[in-house]
């Protein structure tokens, strides 16, 4: 039997490498969810006193901080490469 979420938060296709990741933080973040990719791309499920608003804009966060993460990994390892070498 299957769980139905409790929030089911759309995230654009494009952000679909950043969901593991997330997901990962949001495990720690909120330890009493559960977090799950889906079609649509991150399914809540759980009891949680948290507003879902809240819930919402820190899964939206943690997406948007590995995107950057991503982003900014070859700048870093070049600079990193540069100090050592």
């Amino acid at each position: 039997m299957s769980v139905s979420p409790i929030l089911d938060i759309a995230i654009d296709p494009e952000f679909d490498l950043c969901i593991p990741a997330a997901l990962l933080r949001l495990g720690y973040i909120y330890p009493e969810l559960g977090f799950s990719g889906s079609d649509k791309g991150i399914s809540v499920h759980g009891a949680s006193e948290c507003d879902p608003a809240q819930i919402e804009r820190e899964v939206t966060y943690q997406i948007y901080r590995e995107k950057i993460f991503r982003q900014t990994l070859p700048m870093r390892q070049n600079l990193y490469a540069m100090l050592a070498g």
